[in-house]
């Protein structure tokens, strides 16, 4: 019997082991679906592409989408101690302002921006940036990238010359604007939430890490969750109980699919997959929204690109970061960016662009580019598009079947139509004029919202691919 059972050994759970087992007569069962974080790969920070698609990923993918031309879209979830945190593309980005007083505003007491900030602050070791919106002593290291490409620099001042101001800190008094990002990383390494908050409480005797269990459901005692079930290939299948709390830190995906293989959500959709309803809550795996990102991708006229160097080159780079932890590698080639608005009179900015030092692939399945080149990705933060996910079928280790419904509002694909606006007036600032050569994606031809939406459906992924591919 624990007092706690936490399912997910990722960012919330880490923390929440972490906080829990600080008073020694509380006792914690972490459960987590991975193995241990320890891959070499895990560490250095322009490793993550060669994490993901792996074992150390969940590995999903969409439901065809219907705007999308039957497209599945690729989600990485980390599957290790540490989530999604461990294979990450480490960039620190916080919600914006309006995002937490959304939540106060809708009657979420201790949401709100003021509320969240102090806890920010208390988590965040920050390398360069010391103020009021910054903390300097918590576990989860933040630091600028040592070695930036110069592309990121012609970036900024690019974006700058066409009235985009400069941002010094997009964590700070405001987002809006361009500038570098900060990735969370201790001396060029990866710092995840398990580095932060786990491996420095594993000898704590009031705390039990178990690995490899996948928890197949949440055992429930009348209206009162008393345990969890899991299966283990060193324990095979266990029922372990928790005399206060059980604690879903599953994520977005595997949390909603645990309560529906437990018997709560939705009645109809258990019914039809032969699970007792426990509780009939429809909103369980609702309102699903998750962003899309559109790339406008250039040939360049001069030699940058780490991903098409030479194999003699990339392995040089691989003994420099594990010699010094210094060049290409120590950087997650997402240095530069900015935040825009879409219309003029918008509260906040719903498009966050990341430049990338290279051609990425023209499509999530297509071929590493042989060729120099930079990408501009423009993400939709702030989708209203909604979906839904739910379980395909009883068995707890079929995957989910996810449905974010992209591009079903008409706003979303305008939306992304603006963000391609603000990439071409940025390459064509007099900054790039030297270096750049053809436009590959979305294409000169394409010019009008209802082009630039077609190559949405065609090409629009949920998230970057790696400078490592």
């Amino acid at each position: 019997m624990f007092d706690y059972i936490i399912v997910g050994a990722g960012s919330a759970g880490c923390v929440l082991a972490h906080r829990l087992t600080e008073d020694p007569t509380c006792s914690v069962l972490l459960i987590e679906a991975g193995g241990a974080d320890t891959s070499p790969l895990s560490r250095i920070p322009g490793a993550y592409p060669q994490l993901q698609d792996t074992h150390y990923d969940w590995g999903y993918r969409t439901l065809p989408q219907r705007h999308l031309h039957g497209r599945r879209i690729f989600h990485p979830r980390g599957k290790v101690l540490g989530g999604s945190s461990t294979i990450n593309y480490l960039m620190y980005v916080r919600g914006n302002r309006s995002d937490y007083d959304g939540w106060r505003d809708l009657g979420n007491d201790g949401w709100g921006y003021a509320d969240v900030l102090p806890l920010f602050i208390r988590m965040e070791s920050n390398q360069s940036i010391h103020d009021s919106y910054h903390g300097s002593a918590g576990p989860i290291a933040v630091s600028d990238h040592g070695e930036r490409n110069p592309l990121s620099r012609i970036f900024v001042d690019a974006a700058e010359e066409i009235g985009i101001p400069r941002n010094a800190d997009f964590n700070g008094a405001t987002q809006d604007g361009c500038g570098y990002y900060q990735m969370t990383c201790r001396d060029n390494a990866r710092c995840s939430a398990a580095d932060g908050y786990l491996t420095p409480i594993r000898e704590r005797r009031n705390l039990k890490i178990v690995t490899h269990a996948h928890v197949t459901r949440v055992l429930i005692e009348g209206s009162r969750a008393i345990g969890v079930e899991y299966v283990s290939p060193a324990d095979g299948l266990e029922r372990p109980q928790a005399a206060s709390e059980v604690l879903l830190c599953a994520g977005a995906f595997n949390s909603p699919q645990l309560l529906m293989l437990s018997g709560v959500g939705p009645a109809e959709e258990l019914k039809r997959c032969g699970i007792d309803v426990r509780l009939d809550l429809p909103g369980v795996g609702r309102n699903l929204q998750d962003h899309l990102v559109s790339y406008t991708r250039c040939t360049t006229k001069v030699s940058h690109s780490f991903a098409v160097a030479p194999r003699a080159v990339r392995q040089a780079a691989m003994r420099d970061w594990e010699t010094n932890r210094t060049g290409p590698l120590s950087s997650n080639f997402l240095e530069a960016g900015c935040f825009l608005r879409v219309d003029p009179d918008d509260e906040f900015p719903p498009l966050q662009h990341v430049l990338r030092a290279n051609l990425a692939p023209d499509y999530p399945e297509g071929p590493r580019p042989e060729q120099h080149g930079l990408t501009i990705s423009s993400y939709l933060a702030r989708p209203k598009s909604v979906g839904r996910m739910t379980i395909a079928t009883a068995n707890p280790l079929d995957k989910p079947a996810i449905d974010p419904n992209y591009l079903d509002d008409p706003y979303d694909a305008r939306a992304m139509a603006s963000g391609i606006r603000w990439n071409r007036r940025i390459l064509a600032a007099k900054a790039f004029t030297t270096m750049l050569g053809k436009e590959l994606t979305p294409g000169a031809a394409a010019q009008s919202d209802e082009e630039l939406a077609e190559r949405q459906h065609q090409r629009a992924d949920n998230d970057d691919r790696g400078e490592g591919e």
